[in-house]
């Protein structure tokens, strides 16, 4: 009776010791996957048999498709499934959504509204404008805002050219304050692509004077230690 609840006892813990290694390495390989999701202007994601363009290609993914990855590569190529066998796909396609704090993006839109708002208050050269808003907007933003929201307003006592914002102009391509303590708060999309960091901030704003609409501010920055800069806006109205 001993020797038979020895044996049971035995083979119990062998079966742990069995068990537990592909356990933690199942555990690690979850661990390890990610999420992406196809990021293409146009047509479809080519899907390929291994980690590179010469490699034969087995079938593609629409836009917007949600992925799973279990590895990337050095040389540019992210592991998937397709039709569940291992494939594979370009990574610089695929976008990576990952979590910020509200007051973290409250500050990043703060500080480039901030900095927006300046060219408000008096007039200015053209030099001066692009002076105040290239640390927090990109240069092609920069010209559509300067082309669309200013005018001509006299010259300095250098006779330099000074501009001033359209007032009948004011919303174009000025960024909307967000309602951060509003209750219903502005929603944050934070997202990697291709080694370089995006943000979406929206809200639907209540506004009397310009119509009811959704508020969309799109922002980049090439790495951690670059500037969050503006380079869209759009809005949606009612």
């Amino acid at each position: 009776m001993k020797f038979n609840m020895f044996k049971v006892f035995l083979v119990a813990i062998l079966a742990v010791a069995v068990i537990m290694p592909f356990s933690k390495k199942d555990t690690a390989q979850a661990a390890s996957t990610k999420t992406g999701y196809v990021d293409i202007s146009s047509g479809s994601l080519t899907v390929r048999s291994g980690s590179g363009a010469n490699y034969k290609k087995v079938g593609s993914l629409k836009n917007g498709t949600k992925t799973t990855v279990y590895s990337q590569t050095k040389t540019g190529w992210s592991e998937i499934r397709y039709n569940k066998r291992k494939a594979y796909v370009s990574t610089q396609y695929l976008r990576f959504y990952y979590n910020m704090s509200q007051n973290t993006a409250k500050s990043i839109t703060d500080r480039v509204i901030k900095m927006q708002r300046k060219t408000w208050e008096r007039n200015y050269t053209k030099q001066q404008i692009y002076s105040i808003m290239t640390p927090g907007f990109a240069t092609p933003y920069i010209d559509k805002f300067f082309k669309e929201q200013m005018y001509k307003s006299g010259k300095d006592r250098y006779g330099n050219q000074l501009y001033h914002q359209i007032e009948t102009e004011i919303f174009g391509y000025n960024i909307d304050s967000f309602e951060w303590f509003a209750k219903k708060k502005p929603t944050i999309q934070y997202f990697i692509k291709a080694n370089q960091e995006y943000l979406v901030v929206s809200q639907y704003l209540l506004d009397e004077e310009s119509g009811n609409h959704w508020t969309y501010l799109y922002l980049s920055k090439a790495n951690s230690k670059s500037n969050w800069k503006v380079y869209n806006i759009n809005r949606k109205y009612d």
